[in-house]
């Protein structure tokens, strides 16, 4: 018989996390373009990102609530699944509702994901807890960056309807290599999930959660804008859909290789001088997209971003693992990770106001100014929210 946690597995919980972030980085490009295609405007279009996004926030509490009940391998399944019913879904859908129907079940998918799959590489065999979530952190980015090329791809050159069948048939593959997934740690007997969620309203009330939650929040960034108003300002730019999926895959190239090369290096202790520099970062690199519509130097700013939010997820990855055990990790990292799930929804609705209000370059300006004046005040927030 082969070891519960055979080569097989493990090369099944990596597998797993490229094919899932494939087809959510296709939902992340196809999405805005489809709805744009369909007349919608561009508040509108941010509206169908951002307001899913507000469900999964609940959503990804009991989804931590379930994963330490039941295990990070069962809700890693069902979130495969929902996955697939969200391709079958954008299939059909071709009014506002139906978009927004298919685009909350994908969302739900995704709040199951993360806070599962990061639980579940934590604790895997070998190796220590950066280098894993290092490497967990790469699938799922490189994932995340064939998606998006894939997305724009398929759609330039087949349509909407075939990108989303495509879509759908890598969702259910990844259902079935789910079936495969390593076992960790059995959680503890006799627990409910409202016992165990209530532990969530006691880790929210520490100051300290607060502060990591605004680097899971900056760490979110890239991908919330990239969904969104990036797809739009490209659009509006005339780049053809392929151009423009091929561009916005490039915000995975960072968080690819900071995954492979720092996971080590990102820890707790350095805490304040990469809060500075992620925050830092990802206000020059939104100052700089708004300073001109040239495709290698918007390629670069787009990937610069993407970079930053590398850092900044690490870093409050590694502040999860830290802060918790076994039993109740997948907990402690939908909390700390709320950013993931205030982003989709702040973030375009805000920068989309900005835009409709007064453009595209005085939005990216707004927003780069903003997470600027957020690193240059890293002291006093770590006072006001951690004491240190």
């Amino acid at each position: 018989m082969n070891p519960p946690n055979s080569s097989f597995r493990l090369f099944a919980a990596y597998g797993t996390a490229v094919l899932w972030n494939v087809c959510m980085g296709m939902v992340q490009v196809l999405v805005p373009l489809y709805a744009l295609s369909l007349g919608f405007s561009v508040l509108k279009v941010s509206s169908v990102v951002a307001f899913p996004a507000l469900a999964e926030i609940g959503v990804r509490f009991l989804g931590g609530a379930l994963s330490d009940r039941f295990g990070e391998r069962r809700m890693l399944q069902v979130c495969y699944l929902l996955m697939a019913f969200a391709g079958l879904a954008l299939v059909s859908a071709e009014s506002y509702v139906e978009l927004m129907v298919a685009q909350g079940i994908a969302y739900f998918s995704r709040s199951t994901f993360w806070t599962s799959i990061q639980s579940l590489a934590s604790q895997l065999p070998g190796a220590s807890t950066g280098k894993k979530l290092g490497r967990i952190a790469a699938c799922n980015y490189g994932g995340g960056m064939v998606g998006l090329s894939l997305g724009g791809l398929m759609a330039a050159l087949l349509g909407f309807r075939s990108s989303f069948l495509l879509l759908t048939l890598l969702a259910f593959l990844c259902a079935l290599l789910g079936l495969l997934l390593p076992h960790v740690e059995p959680k503890p007997l006799g627990r409910s999930v409202w016992r165990i969620g209530t532990g969530i309203a006691r880790l929210l009330g520490y100051r300290r959660i607060w502060l990591v939650i605004t680097i899971s929040y900056a760490a979110a960034l890239p991908a919330s804008l990239t969904q969104s108003i990036y797809a739009l300002y490209l659009a509006q730019l005339d780049y053809g859909d392929q151009w423009i999926g091929l561009m916005l895959s490039s915000r995975s190239v960072g968080p690819v290789l900071t995954g492979l090369l720092l996971g080590a290096v990102i820890i707790p202790a350095r805490q304040k001088g990469i809060y500075a520099l992620g925050m830092g970062c990802l206000g020059l690199f939104l100052l700089g997209s708004g300073a001109t519509g040239d495709p290698i130097f918007l390629t670069l700013c787009i990937a610069g971003l993407g970079a930053a939010g590398g850092i900044m997820d690490l870093l409050y990855l590694m502040e999860a693992a830290e802060q918790s055990k076994a039993s109740d990790r997948s907990v402690t990292m939908a909390s700390m990770g709320l950013g993931w799930n205030l982003s989709p929804v702040i973030t375009p609705m805000a920068v989309g106001w900005l835009v409709d209000a007064h453009g595209f370059e005085f939005a990216f300006w707004a927003s780069g100014l903003f997470f600027l004046l957020v690193a240059a005040g890293t002291r006093l927030w770590h006072r006001l929210l951690a004491g240190m």
